[in-house]
């Protein structure tokens, strides 16, 4: 006996109402009847084969060779708690057998009328695919459900996490360990409730469901830690659904992850305190403590980039740094930075990564900073020569620009010769600026950074005035003020330049 899928009612009046299947519905069912499977069967007594709410299927093969067979017929089907008759007319009855109609009155059960031209494959294929519907329309809304979850536990923690909870399946929901201490809970109905769902956490030692005096409880058990285990219970005035209990199994989930980490942190701080310490006493010397932190940076053949970011002003380095530590969030990655000063930072990236790829990490934030890519090389190789150098690079680049290790071109400003002649004219110029503004230390380093950005820009005022949020107006005023302060010329594009690498490799 053929039978389509039993899952979730569905509503006799949906059956009815399928137009393609051109059903008439003989005895109508009260308002809200449902039907959990379809069953096609000729046998006269096939109770023990009858799901409870079934619609049972026959042309009346068998009961045409009965003597009046319809009001025993419809008994057994009542007892079997049939929800309504589909009967096939045009084959052994031209129509609906009145008796039937009768004794389905009797009894409560619905009677549909299948013509001939209605195979009952159709019925089934109908009700197949209504289910498949719901359930991909069930799995939809429990997705959007569990991105809700996620999201307010990656938001608010814990107790965001049990509030969207308990707004959602309409409940009281608290967190309870096995030890009876309470980790959170929420109760959007009052007190009382709130109370209920602590308590019943307490008693609950496992996963289990129970129904006491109207209140439904479950108990959804977490993962051991050591000795230790928490469950999530939830009780409500009403039956939890099986959209309910998907939905708590995720919060048991999230909840359990957020339980853990303070765990991972403690673990994180307590090799970070323990580096710390090798440090202090010198027992780090062979870099072992400090080289098992800096192995995340690095790359299958353990090669890390140093990268170098300098920013005009320290808000855009650090949207930088943010926008920088969402991405490597996304592949589950680290960052690795520290600050050289307020505009400037170095970075340790996996030392296969691009020069491009380096520079997207950034995002939008990218259009605003000088980025220095360094060659791959070993995790302690990476030393302070090294990040000055790409320090120099990055400053003697203009804003929305990156460069690898042999696109610059700026090694030979590190030649000790260079550097000194440079030093002298720094003291001859930029260093001026620093005592101006009759002991006002912030006018000094107002001039100095508008000079810097103005070099770096190319001698572009607009840029300028962009990047450092003033008005042109403005910039034009510290321009000259600059000028003769230094006694230079800053429309003679050779004083420009020489400017330029002053400022780039000044520290």
């Amino acid at each position: 006996m053929a039978m389509s899928a039993v899952g979730s009612p569905l509503l006799l009046s949906w059956l009815s109402g399928q137009q393609h299947l051109d059903l008439r519905v003989i005895v109508d069912a009260p308002p809200g009847t449902g039907f959990s499977v379809i069953q096609p069967t000729e046998l006269t007594d096939p109770r023990e084969f009858l799901h409870p709410q079934a619609v049972v299927l026959t042309v009346g093969m068998a009961l045409a060779r009965e003597v009046d067979p319809f009001p025993d017929y419809v008994a057994r089907l009542a007892e079997s708690q049939v929800s309504a008759i589909g009967f096939g007319t045009g084959l052994f009855y031209p129509d609906v057998p009145t008796d039937l109609v009768e004794a389905a009155r009797t009894h409560g059960i619905s009677v549909i009328e299948v013509p001939r031209h209605t195979a009952f494959i159709a019925i089934l294929n109908a009700v197949a695919a209504e289910r498949a519907r719901q359930a991909t329309r069930e799995q939809e809304r429990l997705i959007a459900v569990q991105e809700l979850l996620s999201a307010a536990a990656v938001r608010g923690g814990m107790d965001a996490l049990l509030a969207e909870t308990a707004s959602h399946l309409n409940c009281a929901v608290a967190v309870t360990d096995n030890d009876g201490r309470l980790h959170g809970h929420v109760d959007p109905t009052g007190p009382a409730g709130s109370l209920s769902a602590v308590e019943e956490g307490r008693r609950a030692t496992r996963s289990g469901a129970g129904q006491r005096d109207g209140v439904w409880r479950i108990s959804q058990r977490m993962t051991p830690q050591g000795e230790r285990v928490h469950l999530i219970t939830v009780v409500a005035d009403h039956p939890f659904t099986p959209h309910d209990r998907s939905v708590l199994k995720h919060a048991a989930g999230l909840a359990d992850i957020l339980l853990q980490r303070p765990a991972y942190l403690r673990q994180a701080r307590t090799e970070l305190n323990s580096l710390a310490l090798r440090v202090q006493l010198g027992l780090d010397s062979a870099g072992l403590s400090t080289g098992h932190i800096l192995d995340g940076a690095a790359d299958g053949a353990g090669r890390v980039r140093p990268v170098v970011v300098a920013a005009d002003r320290a808000a855009d380095l650090r949207r930088a740094l943010a926008e920088a530590d969402r991405g490597l969030a996304v592949g589950g990655r680290h960052l690795y930075s520290t600050p050289l000063n307020t505009a400037t930072s170095v970075f340790l990236f996996r030392g296969s990564r691009p020069v491009a790829d380096v520079a997207a990490t950034f995002g939008a934030s990218a259009a605003k900073l000088r980025i220095a890519v360094g060659e791959p090389v070993a995790w302690n190789e990476v030393t302070l020569e090294r990040v000055h150098r790409l320090e120099t690079a990055a400053r003697s680049m203009p804003p929305g620009s990156a460069a690898g290790p042999y696109e610059t071109g700026t090694a030979w400003l590190q030649d000790a010769a260079v550097r000194s002649a440079l030093d002298v004219r720094a003291s001859e110029t930029l260093d001026r600026l620093v005592g101006a503004g009759d002991g006002d230390a912030s006018e000094g380093r107002e001039l100095l950074q508008t000079l810097e950005t103005w070099l770096r820009s190319g001698g572009k005022t607009a840029v300028t005035a962009e990047a450092l949020g003033v008005h042109r107006h403005t910039v034009r005023t510290r321009l000259t003020r600059i000028a003769e302060i230094c006694e230079v010329d800053l429309d003679d594009p050779v004083a420009r330049a020489e400017l330029l690498l002053v400022a780039v490799t000044r520290q």
